[in-house]
């Protein structure tokens, strides 16, 4: 069965939810396909999610932990690329088994050669289109010389102080991209197409707190309605899509996440720090190779172990398990305002399983709801009474620093021919892949460890 994936970064299935009345396409999947959440991986950021989705696979097996990783033997961090995924993709697989396909701005997706055409997407290592006949169709019809799928840094550095160019911005790049793909998905051939709009994750992170009620921040206001507007938008984008394509293909809408509303955030090097796990230089600045712990900034925390770290200072298994306990005990004795702002801290092998867990970080930090930890790695100046708490974060909205699944579920949707109808669908998002195979009739690969839910 020919399949068309329609991703959306971030969509929230609560304000799916708030907000059916108005967007009678998703409403249309809930009455006359399946409908239901999709929890993401552990942390669910954008590039492990989408990762997770395109392998079927958890973390510990397709190699992908954060926005960055450390080299191994050295302290030295980089951003990811798709180049670093351990596993074979879900177009890969397609294309091998000689499907064509067409994949649009999916993060971590490169340029590769395949049966068809790929546009890469989010952390893309290359701008290139495969093959180079795509490019030209962008530049003939279109007038642009490559995708824009997602806003520029000084967009979202102007986020807050000017909204409504944010939003003007935001609304421009998600209405190019649908024309674009509306016209690739009607004039070239596919049996496999997936597009994701990054969109409700730009809005969202800023804008949370207009949205929520919940947020103890809540502001009633023009933006609000903005982003119920953007939400009215991807609707009206899904019916245009199932307008242009044929009754007999499935249609599958699906969020990597969600969101949860934010309003105080742990530092968590600060507080190692104050516990004496982490080393500071005479200027202040954290001392890589004399302290015994530290954190990049998501709720990681990496221990400088002997023979694994150059300057490694624990020793034996004995030490590295105490250090472990000591650390995760510490954190989650961790009280703010009569709260515990960490739910739990979890070992590397509780969470992943498979070749790559070593690359894992050797503890993540659970928040509860209204927190997260500051992305600044660096040790700030704070009061005693602020101490390791930042109480005006940049964000209103999160996902991803780090917290439960469950709380953070995205949406998923399927409609096509002669398949049953399933009300309330919680998969997880490794499970996506092998059900797609197994509709387009092609065996799943042993190694996927999601399992088909159709």
């Amino acid at each position: 069965m020919r399949t068309l994936v329609l991703g959306f970064d971030g969509a929230s299935p609560r304000l799916v939810d708030k907000w059916i009345d108005r967007l009678p396409t998703f409403n249309m999947f809930k009455e006359r396909g399946s409908w239901g959440l999709t929890i993401p991986p552990i942390p669910a950021q954008t590039p492990v999610a989408w990762t997770t989705f395109a392998t079927g696979q958890n973390p510990g097996n397709h190699g992908i932990f954060s926005f960055a990783f450390r080299h191994k033997g050295s302290y030295e961090r980089k951003v990811i690329d798709p180049e670093l995924i351990r596993s074979k993709t879900l177009w890969r697989i397609l294309s091998d088994c000689g499907k064509r396909i067409g994949v649009v701005n999916v993060p971590m997706c490169d340029s590769m050669k395949v049966r068809g055409f790929i546009i890469p997407g989010f952390l893309s290592r290359t701008e290139g289109v495969f093959p180079p006949p795509i490019k030209e169709i962008l530049q003939r019809r279109f007038h642009v010389d490559r995708l824009m799928g997602d806003l520029d840094v000084d967009t979202l550095k102007m986020a807050r102080s000017n909204p409504e160019l944010f939003f003007e911005r935001v609304n421009h790049i998600t209405d190019e991209m649908a024309e674009i793909c509306l016209h690739l998905i009607k004039e070239e051939k596919w049996d496999f197409f997936m597009a994701v709009f990054m969109g409700a994750d730009r809005i969202q992170h800023f804008f949370w707190k207009y949205v929520d009620e919940d947020h103890p921040e809540y502001e009633e206001t023009l933006i609000g309605e903005l982003v119920e507007d953007f939400y009215i938008k991807l609707d009206r984008i899904v019916s245009r899509f199932l307008e242009g394509v044929p009754e007999d293909i499935c249609v599958i809408v699906l969020s990597d996440h969600g969101f949860c509303p934010i309003h105080k955030e742990i530092i968590i090097n600060d507080f190692l720090q104050e516990m004496k796990f982490l080393e500071t230089d005479e200027i202040g600045k954290i001392d890589l190779e004399r302290s015994r712990a530290i954190s990049y900034g998501y709720g990681d925390i990496w221990l400088n172990v002997r023979g694994r770290e150059p300057k490694g200072i624990i020793g034996s298994d004995k030490d590295y398990e105490d250090l472990r306990v000591e650390i995760s005990e510490e954190l989650k004795r961790i009280k703010v305002d009569g709260g515990r702002p960490i739910l739990d801290v979890k070992k590397r092998e509780q969470i992943y399983w498979g070749s790559y867990v070593d690359r894992a970080p050797d503890l993540t930090t659970i928040f509860d709801i209204g927190w997260q930890a500051a992305r600044q790695p660096e040790i700030t100046k704070r009061s005693k009474l602020k101490r390791y708490v930042n109480d005006n974060p940049l964000w209103s909205g999160g996902h991803d620093g780090t917290h439960d699944p469950a709380a953070v579920p995205g949406i998923i949707g399927v409609l096509g021919p002669e398949m049953r109808k399933e009300r309330e669908l919680r998969v997880r998002l490794s499970d996506v892949a092998p059900t797609i195979l197994g509709l387009m009739g092609i065996a799943a690969p042993t190694e996927m460890d999601g399992k088909p839910f159709y």
